[in-house]
This record gives C-alpha cells, structure tokens and sequence, in this order.
C-alpha cells in the first residue's frame, strides 16, 4: 500500500538499513558528471571582512521540561495566593478582634490622624475605626465611590421600572407590581443573557482599572495624587461644563471681589462636584435600602406608598398614552 500511495506521489520507497526511506526522483536520478575542476583561486583582497556569524536557533524545550515549569508557576502562584491569605488574616486577627464593643461609649471613634479631611466628603464619621491607616481609607473610598454610582443608577431605575406600563408578560406581574430583587423576587426570571453581559461590563472596568487601584492605594508620599474613582470617563465633558458653568453663576452672584484665579477656581469648583457625587451616592444607597426593606415589609411597589414622589400628573400621562 505504501509503494502505491509513493508512486502516485511521484517518489519511491528503498530500503535502507532496516528503515524505509522515502526518495524523490530527482534523488535516485543518475548521478550528475563530475564537476570540471576549478580554477586557480585568485588572490585574496588585502582587507576582507570576515562573514556574520549566523545565530543558532535555541534548541526546542522538552515537553516534560515545559509541563515541570507549568507546574512550577502554578505552585508559585498558589504560593503566593496562601501568603496574601495569611497576611489578611494576620491583619484581621490584630485590627478587629480589638474593636469589639459592648456599649455605645466603648465605639472607638474616627482616627483623626486618618480622617483628617484631606480627603474629598470626609465626614470623619468612622465610629468602629475600620479605617486605620491612610492607605485603608483609600481602599474604602474606592469602595464606596463604586457603590454609590450603582446605587443612584438604582435609585432611579427602581422607580421608573415601576412606574412605566408593563404588559401581562412583565417580570413584575410575579411581583405584584414591584421592582425584582432578592427579597421580592422575580431575579431569577431575568434572561441570563443580560447577566453575562452585565458581570462581562464589570469584569472589563476592573481588569482595565486595577492596577490604577493598586498603584493609586501605594501612593502615599509620592507626587501624582490618586483620586479614588476617577477613571478618566466623562464621554460629554460634562464635568467641565458644570464647572464652567458654576464658575460663571458664581462670579456673578456670589463670588465678587474673589482674587482667586480661573484654575484655582476651577479645581475648587471640580472638587465641590466630586463631593456632591459622593453625598448623592450616600443618600442613594440608604435610599435603594430602604425601598427593598420597605417593598418586602408591605408587600406594594414603593411608588404606591410615596405617591407624593411619583404619583405626579406626569406618570398618570404617561400611563395614558401608553
């Protein structure tokens, strides 16, 4: 079968040495007539530069060597896991074993050390002193910058979903009316497609800001600032136009007379914004608490029992036209 499939391949099978070897035609030609014999070399040039040497490929790495190194990183990497584990045990085992409380004067306090203001809406309200270090407090204010942007988007869309008409295949018809959520219900109808893509958008805005968050909770001492939060995203400038315009109501109603320059006003400016996202942030989050407390309690869409809020003339002609 071989020599078939040699044959219509244009080569041939010789023995050779117990081996079967496979020879082309041009191979088992006749041998070619001795090459005539060459001609005196002439005389080398008197300066030759001598030929590049050419680099040798490095030699392939064995399989076996390269599934020990596999196996070798995999072990690092374990390692190295165990070692931060152990670490934050460490630090948990000296920080919050200390701050157990019985009474309401034995509450530690804010370190004021740590919560001295520097830092944009700091309260210094840190009763249990979870935050100890500055370094702490930066790993907490990322942490709440990014709950509080969720909450206020939350915040709104709680309501509106409520609020705006739904057919008879609405996911809130399992829900008397009210928004999905853990205590209410009705999550687990959400098309799964909307959570793949949901937890594929926040696994992307972390993996593109994570190593701004390590080096920016490392930055004590150095010269660039870390502002917790700030991601570089504000497609419409809509920050500049907001202090731009603040700047301009301020000069003209209640800033006259004021010697500060436009930059130093303008930083000034950005950073009362970045407060008030901050506080509205807060808010919102006790705000989204408290509609699912309040939703699973009575049992009614939290537009029905703040009909002040949303029981606006507005909704009834929304409702009507659609």
């Amino acid at each position: 079968m071989l020599t078939f499939v040699s044959a219509y391949n244009g080569v041939r099978v010789v023995p050779h040495s117990s081996r079967v070897v496979m020879m082309s035609d041009a191979a088992v030609a006749e041998p070619a007539a001795a090459p005539a014999p060459a001609a005196a070399p002439a005389a080398a040039p008197a300066a030759k530069s001598s030929p590049k040497p050419v680099p040798e490929e490095p030699a392939p790495t064995p399989l076996d060597a390269a599934l020990k190194e596999i196996i070798a990183s995999k072990k690092r990497l374990i390692d190295a896991h165990n070692e931060d584990a152990q670490a934050s045990f460490n630090y948990l085992s000296a920080v919050v074993w200390n701050k157990e409380t019985r009474k309401l004067e034995d509450l530690p306090g804010a370190n004021t050390e740590v919560c001295n203001g520097e830092m944009i809406a700091d309260a210094g309200w840190d009763p249990l002193r979870l935050a100890d270090t500055k370094t702490h407090l930066q790993v907490y204010r990322e942490a709440e910058v990014k709950h509080g942007r969720l909450a206020m988007l939350a915040a709104a869309g709680w309501p509106i979903s409520e609020l705006v008409p739904h057919g008879s295949d609405s996911l809130l018809q399992s829900t008397a009316g009210r928004a999905p959520s853990v205590l209410n219900g009705g999550l687990g109808e959400v098309n799964p497609i909307f959570w793949l893509v949901l937890l594929l958008g926040f696994s992307a805005l972390e993996n593109g800001t994570l190593d701004y968050q390590f080096s920016g909770w490392q930055s004590e001492g150095k010269p660039w600032k870390y502002v917790a939060g700030d991601y570089g995203f504000d497609p419409l400038n809509l920050q500049d136009k907001i202090a731009d315009q603040w700047i301009e109501t301020a000069k003209a109603d209640f800033s006259k007379g004021d010697e500060r320059d436009v930059l130093t006003m303008k930083a000034d400016v950005k950073g009362n914004i970045a407060k008030a996202e901050m506080w509205h942030g807060r808010v919102a989050m006790l705000a989204i608490t408290g509609f699912a407390v309040q939703e699973a309690a009575w049992g009614t869409p939290v537009v029905e029992q703040s009909p002040l809020f949303f029981g606006t003339p507005f909704w009834h002609l929304l409702q009507e036209v659609f």
